[in-house]
């Protein structure tokens, strides 16, 4: 005989957990009883010190009477299974998927959890259902590690994005750099077989619409070229031609009688050379002369190395290419302050010992403009004309220190008409960061007609600025008027460059990024302009908005010692700096919290180019004076690629004891391209008896100091390096 049909309910007394002291006290809001009387109307709750209960039984709770009854009207609904609504319930009552099973709650239940949680925890939704934060909460946001066995599909959806601005310039560049041919530098084929494939849309342009590259390049600019505020901004800039001797006496580098001695040629036949202040050396006829005295013939054969060396006088501080040049001409600017016993000519006795964060004395310095002259071809690409010399077309002369950055305005600008009714040629924008703490942008025009070199001395700038109680450290442009400026307190800010009435330009964004001083900063141009990847003294790397600077902001791994060089590839679509230690990393702009080693030194990295536009390869020099270069991009597609670099070339500097010489300085090149394995650190290597980790100490005039791409795209493989 079967049993008779039992009750699955729950036998016994059921815990009940108050949470809310009010509750706990006995007291309760009537309003709030209501709501919740509202979701279960019809129905009696179950009271928790009954022992037993029948089915058809209904037990009183609280807020209600042992004797109410639903309406004989309304049907009983099915007692739910769970008392507890989760937020997932909330957000899709219809249907909800977690972990990849499906789960349709019931209809009673979801309308009776909706009510509830809509009653009494109220929240802003979306129209998808998410909710919306409010503006004082803190959001992390979990990505997938992409170094998981992903599929390619997710990999660049992780990487790159999933919309198609994002994903067809991927797809662009990674058809033309992608290849073994440019494996470490960039060669000639490539750059010339970008020109005849067809191209994506937005593959040139790095995501941005080719209408609004071309508005930017034209409309954006209007500014300059208006006759109020274009005008008024070049008035601001006033320069006075002065004599050459006081040039040379004051702002430039006293000029040494002694020759620099220059060790050049194969490794196995090395010449010296002998180079003295402001002059020139084509380095080639170093292996010119080599080939000869073997008995080799140089008539109808190519020349083994092409390129100059100038003697500037003091270590370079700073050196970049002028953009937008797309001539035979080809201008470099190069800064190299004063020796210290001119310094002190101009140093008081109560004057304080030069200090990174604070203003230094009003020292002389000039800013330099040499001339390199292109070949004239007819492939889309220049080589250098080594039959020209180098020219010293410009001394710029300032008594505001030294000058310690320079960055040029590497925005796209259309020559105009007005360009060709001036009568000097214009080169473009320069912003600068002086010794005393301004910011300031020079408008950089030379004599097309005139041969000899001028100097000037400038009196006004066309733009100048400086953050209250501290010092600007570095620069970048945002846009053909907007400069982005770090400070030494840590404080970001960003001005309008256009002419203003106040004699000091208040900032329109001052907020602080870090706690201590900011040692390099840029933009995440063009796709991103608002993104601000900024690198600190404190070893932080951060990426922030700076339309909400609190609110979105990314940062990467700390560094314990903190690499002051940082630069962002728009064709990976990732930022390229220096690591700790000697390694150099490339950080994804969609997964800024991972970093992926791309080259190693043999030391620590004191110098990088800025990432080129026209090809992904990336430059950085060290302390022992190599010069690396590899193609990060290889890496970026396929994050198990193996990484190729190679060495340009290697500098070492000695003294020496010959009174007519300033010292010699010896060139190693012709290196082969390697496969550095880059995950494991060989500390054997540098000390194989004691198994310790070493550190070499290099001659001060031995590292390299500045590197630099040439933006201009007849030029992109031109490349130019400073060594102390």
């Amino acid at each position: 005989m079967s049993s008779g049909r039992r009750s699955g309910r729950l036998k016994g007394p059921r815990a009940v957990y108050i949470d809310d002291p009010f509750k706990a006290a006995g007291i309760s809001d009537d309003e709030d009883s209501i709501k919740q009387e509202d979701p279960a109307k019809g129905k009696k709750k179950r009271g928790g010190t009954e022992d037993s209960a029948s089915e058809d039984e209904f037990v009183a709770g609280s807020g209600e009477e042992a004797g109410d009854v639903m309406d004989e009207e309304e049907e009983p609904e099915e007692e739910p299974e769970d008392e507890f609504v989760s937020e997932a319930d909330v957000s899709d009552p219809e249907e909800m998927e977690i972990d990849g099973i499906r789960n349709t709650p019931r209809k009673g239940h979801a309308e009776r959890s909706m009510s509830y949680q809509h009653d009494l925890n109220f929240k802003k939704r979306r129209a998808d259902g998410t909710v919306v934060p409010s503006a004082d909460e803190t959001h992390i946001r979990g990505i997938i590690e992409p170094r998981d066995h992903l599929s390619k599909i997710t990999y660049y959806n992780l990487t790159f994005g999933s919309d198609d601005r994002d994903l067809m310039p991927a797809v662009h560049f990674r058809m033309r750099w992608n290849k073994g041919l440019d494996a470490v530098f960039p060669s000639r084929f490539i750059l010339e077989e970008i020109e005849k494939k067809p191209e994506y849309l937005y593959g040139p342009t790095f995501g941005v619409h080719p209408d609004d590259a071309t508005k930017e390049s034209t409309y954006g600019w209007d500014w300059y070229y208006d006759q109020g505020t274009g005008e008024r901004f070049r008035k601001r800039q006033r320069i006075e031609t002065i004599e050459e001797s006081m040039a040379s006496q004051k702002y430039l580098p006293q000029p040494d009688t002694r020759k620099h001695g220059i060790l050049l040629g194969p490794h196995d036949n090395q010449r010296l050379f002998e180079l003295g202040y402001h002059e020139s050396f084509d380095f080639g006829k170093a292996w010119e002369a080599s080939g000869a005295r073997t008995g080799e013939s140089k008539t109808g054969t190519k020349r083994i190395r092409e390129g100059w060396i100038l003697n500037i006088g003091r270590k370079a501080h700073c050196m970049t290419w002028a953009p937008n040049q797309n001539g035979l001409s080809q201008y470099l600017a190069v800064a190299a302050p004063i020796t210290e016993n001119q310094k002190n000519q101009y140093k008081s006795e109560d004057s304080e010992p030069i200090s990174s964060f604070q203003p230094s004395e009003p020292f002389p310095s000039a800013l330099q403009i040499w001339e390199f002259k292109g070949k004239p071809s007819e492939t889309p690409s220049m080589t250098l004309d080594m039959n020209s010399k180098p020219r010293l077309r410009q001394v710029l002369c300032a008594d505001w220190g030294d000058l310690r950055r320079m960055v040029w305005c590497t925005l796209p600008r259309t020559k105009r008409a007005e360009d060709a009714e001036e009568e000097k040629e214009s080169i473009g924008l320069l912003a600068t960061v002086w010794g005393d703490g301004y910011v300031r942008v020079l408008d950089i025009k030379i004599d097309g007609g005139s041969q000899e070199t001028e100097f000037l001395k400038i009196k006004s700038p066309a733009f100048e600025a400086r953050p209250p109680s501290t010092v600007c450290t570095c620069v970048s442009w945002l846009s053909p008027s907007d400069l982005v400026v770090g400070c030494g307190n840590g404080f970001v800010a960003v001005w309008n460059i256009g002419p203003s009435s106040a004699p000091d330009p208040p900032p329109y964004f001052y907020r602080p990024i870090h706690a201590t001083y900011i040692l390099d900063i840029t933009s995440a141009y063009p796709v991103h302009p608002q993104l601000i990847i900024t690198v600190s003294m404190d070893g932080e790397t951060r990426m922030w908005s700076v339309l909400d600077s609190t609110g979105e902001m990314a940062s990467t791994g700390r560094m314990r010692s903190a690499s002051p060089h940082i630069g962002y590839s728009p064709i990976c679509q990732s930022v390229v700096a220096g690591d700790e230690n000697e390694f150099a990393r490339i950080i994804p702009v969609r997964r800024f919290f991972t970093t992926t080693t791309i080259a190693r030194l043999s030391s620590t990295i004191t110098a990088m180019a800025q990432c080129s536009i026209h090809h992904p390869c990336a430059l950085f020099g060290s302390s022992a004076g190599e010069v690396v270069g590899t193609n990060p991009f290889r890496r970026v597609v396929y994050n198990k690629e193996q990484i190729w670099q190679q060495i340009w070339f290697t500098h070492e500097w000695i003294p020496t004891s010959k009174t007519n010489t300033m010292g010699t300085s010896r060139f190693y090149d012709g290196y082969r391209a390697e496969n550095q394995k880059l995950a494991k650190y060989k500390q054997y290597e540098t000390n194989p008896i004691g198994g310790m980790g070493t550190s070499t100490v290099y001659e001060e005039n031995t590292h390299v100091t500045a590197l630099g791409w040439n933006p201009n795209r007849p030029c992109a493989a031109w490349a130019s390096a400073a060594l102390g």
